[in-house]
């Protein structure tokens, strides 16, 4: 792996899970492609994410955290918490995106595109710093990164479709 690719992997790197990153994302550019004003966008992203941050770990935890039969259920509840915020914390930047070009007085249509721009953008980051922190070739992490990007490409399908039937 090249010297580059590991070194922005480790200082980089969204918290430790790039997957939740990912996922996050996902869901804020799905919400801000069919956004229908600035209001509803401001509140219903980071309250779904993090309707879908607690939904998501609490299935983590009942997957992995009880397994055990541990008597300290609480503490891998927390646990599984911890590990999956990263579906919060790194998954506003497309929304602030968003704000702050409507702030600057952007038309919303141009700034939502803009927005779900840096959503792909980050997806193909998140998965080019998750597979050149697992090892990966530069090559495998371009390819990797892009898949990623094609997850969050997906999305703009979503809003090309919602707005041809809206």
């Amino acid at each position: 792996m090249p010297r580059w690719l590991k070194v922005l992997a480790h200082v980089v790197e969204p918290s430790h899970n790039a997957a939740g990153a990912v996922h996050g994302t996902a869901i804020c550019a799905a919400l801000i492609a069919t956004v229908q004003s600035l209001a509803t966008a401001a509140v219903a992203v980071p309250a779904t994410l993090l309707v879908y941050w607690i939904a998501f770990s609490y299935a983590h935890f009942l997957g992995e955290g009880i397994a055990g039969g541990s008597a300290s259920w609480l503490r891998g509840l927390r646990h599984s918490l911890a590990e999956e915020f990263s579906i919060v914390e790194n998954a506003l930047l497309p929304l602030v995106m968003l704000l702050l070009l409507a702030a600057a007085g952007v038309p919303i249509d141009t700034a939502v595109w803009i927005s779900l721009g840096t959503a792909v953008a980050l997806m193909f980051g998140w998965g080019l710093l998750a597979a050149g922190r697992s090892g990966h070739s530069g090559r495998a992490s371009v390819g990797i990164g892009l898949t990623s990007a094609l997850v969050g490409a997906l999305v703009i399908v979503l809003k090309v479709a919602v707005k041809a039937l809206g």
